[in-house]
């Protein structure tokens, strides 16, 4: 018989776990294997991307990384990704700069699945194309996931008035 055991880890710290795996799948990485990273990803793969261990049990719990991209609108290759990608971390350090605790970190979850979404959209504009990046993170049975999510532009689109 299996026992399921409920861990509960901080907002800041998946959070943290999600822009670290981040910046070390693409931004550290030489080009060629942050390529090669995103084509596994744009093929829908789920890969590792380190582990947590929790320091009250010792129990390991693998971190893995994937994209959802069914909201993407244009073309989905490396270049507009990193656009998006470098987009997005320039946001969250914006936030992290004005809060350094996160204390006001806005998150949404889904009480369902216990997913959490980080409420940091980033849009970019590319060949007339809008997208909107966000980031969640989402628990699984035997891992956690971090999630590079393309949403639906159009609720975060701002009407500007026309003279």
């Amino acid at each position: 018989m299996e026992t399921e055991q409920t861990i509960n880890i901080d907002p800041r710290k998946l959070f943290n776990i999600g822009v670290n795996l981040i910046i070390a799948g693409f931004i550290k990485q030489n080009s060629s294997d942050a390529k090669k990273l995103f084509k596994q990803l744009k093929q829908g793969e789920t890969l590792k991307g380190g582990q947590l261990k929790s320091d009250k049990t010792g129990e390991v719990i693998p971190i893995k990384f994937e994209i959802d991209r069914k909201q993407y609108c244009g073309q989905f290759n490396f270049p507009n990704f990193d656009v998006a990608l470098r987009a997005l971390l320039q946001k969250f350090e914006t936030e992290v700069r004005k809060d350094k605790e996160l204390k006001t970190l806005r998150t949404l979850t889904n009480q369902d699945t216990g997913e959490v979404l980080f409420n940091i959209p980033s849009g970019v504009q590319i060949d007339g194309d809008i997208n909107v990046l966000m980031m969640a993170v989402k628990p699984e049975s035997d891992c956690i996931i971090v999630k590079l999510a393309f949403m639906e532009p159009e609720p975060f689109l701002v009407e500007t008035p026309q003279d």
